[in-house]
């Protein structure tokens, strides 16, 4: 009987062959090595090197414009996808 589910390892070895989930990963390791009293500026910066130097993905033109909350929404919406 076959099924459609990806097994764990399929979605793994799937993550690890795309430049966003290298990204996503990442992020994930950033996340954790980060100290818990660390500025929602310094965040934003530590992120938005990762997320801007992965292929394929474009740093909007009024990105300086946004607000520090919604540049950090955009910035974990990507690492959540």
């Amino acid at each position: 009987m076959e099924t459609n589910t990806k097994t764990n390892k399929q979605m793994k070895e799937e993550k690890e062959s795309n430049p966003v989930g290298f990204m996503q990963m990442f992020m994930m390791l950033q996340d954790m090595s980060t100290p818990e009293n660390t500025s929602a500026k310094e965040t934003i910066k530590r992120k938005e090197r990762i997320v801007f130097a992965t292929p394929g993905i474009i740093k909007p033109s009024n990105w300086e414009t946004l607000s520090d909350d919604e540049k950090l929404n955009r910035l974990n919406k990507v690492q959540q996808q």
